[in-house]
């Protein structure tokens, strides 16, 4: 009899510590991490409807800029970096004013990239045929534009599905915002909650202040 009590109460125990251990590794899982200052956002505009409609965002405002387009994007300071369909412009370069540009730090975790090099940043060019505008009596039609190259390989794009498949890369992007301060960026989905296309998620993180230091 003694030993049954014995053995029902181990049990009872093990129950418990059990029990305890699994409620304590679910709440370590479900806490959010202090220590990440990036932020996540998921553009609400279409980019990929017309060829000269482009979606612009500020790191200033953290929202997307109303009243930026094809005829006045390179005067405008209300706009660090601009989607269309997989392609990206800042504003430097030749697309605006600011001192906006970006280098590619590769396929390395987010939190990694801790500085901001001090150069090898690649501002925007005018890019003959780059944009796929549709098809034409003798085959396909490209436009010209001005964007960022460095963001060209953000995505893999498959064309044997139709439409053409995006796969986000997942590459870690540092970049000069329009007044030059340092950011880092990753491009996340190219589709909503949806599976409609044309709606870019992306992460990013501004440097602490001045400097070049995002941690």
């Amino acid at each position: 009899m003694r030993n049954s009590i014995k053995f029902l109460g181990m049990a009872l125990l093990s129950l418990i510590l059990g029990f305890t251990s699994c409620k304590k590794d679910k709440t370590e899982e479900e806490k959010p991490d202090a220590t990440d200052k990036s932020v996540t956002v998921s553009l609400s505009t279409k980019n990929n409807v017309e060829t000269d409609v482009w979606v612009y965002y500020s790191f200033s405002t953290k929202a997307e800029v109303s009243g930026v387009d094809s005829t006045n994007f390179k005067t405008s300071d209300a706009w660090d970096i601009a989607f269309h369909s997989r392609h990206i412009r800042l504003n430097g370069g030749t697309s605006g004013q600011g001192l906006a540009a970006a280098y590619d730090a590769g396929v390395v975790d987010f939190k990694s990239v801790t500085t901001a090099n001090e150069t090898g940043y690649t501002t925007d060019t005018f890019v003959v045929d780059a944009l796929y505008a549709g098809n034409g009596a003798t085959g396909p039609i490209y436009q010209d534009t001005d964007m960022n190259t460095v963001f060209e390989n953000a995505f893999t794009v498959d064309e044997n599905t139709h439409p053409p498949t995006y796969s986000p890369n997942l590459n870690v992007y540092v970049m000069k915002t329009r007044t030059g301060k340092y950011a880092k960026i990753m491009i996340k989905d190219y589709y909503n909650d949806l599976g409609e296309s044309g709606y870019i998620t992306f992460r990013y993180q501004l440097a602490e202040g001045d400097t070049r230091n995002f941690e």
